[in-house]
């Protein structure tokens, strides 16, 4: 299986604590029953707050869901960032030091 497994979406102006990632957690379970049956699947998520609380870490381990560690910083996993800052490629004329 590839692709979206689940996706919610937040209305403006909510944000993302640990009751609504647990929340989004259980939904995601459920789908998970439905289309993997017998299969096992691995989480991988960041290191948000709501993904690394007691709550959200109790939820987990309630619900069997493996997840897979995440570096804490890894430009591999985020490569949106890597045009973020494209290297200089004019040096700026002014005076010299």
């Amino acid at each position: 299986m590839e692709g979206v497994v689940h996706m919610e979406f937040l209305e403006q102006g909510q944000t993302v604590n640990s009751e609504r990632y647990i929340s989004t957690l259980r939904a995601l379970k459920l789908r998970l029953r439905r289309i993997r049956r017998d299969k096992d699947s691995i989480l991988q998520h960041d290191n948000a707050r709501p993904h690394t609380s007691r709550q959200t870490q109790d939820a987990l381990r309630q619900l069997e869901l493996t997840t897979l560690p995440h570096p804490a910083y890894s430009p591999d996993l985020v490569p949106s960032d890597y045009y973020l800052f494209p290297p200089t490629q004019e040096v700026p004329e002014g005076p010299s030091l």
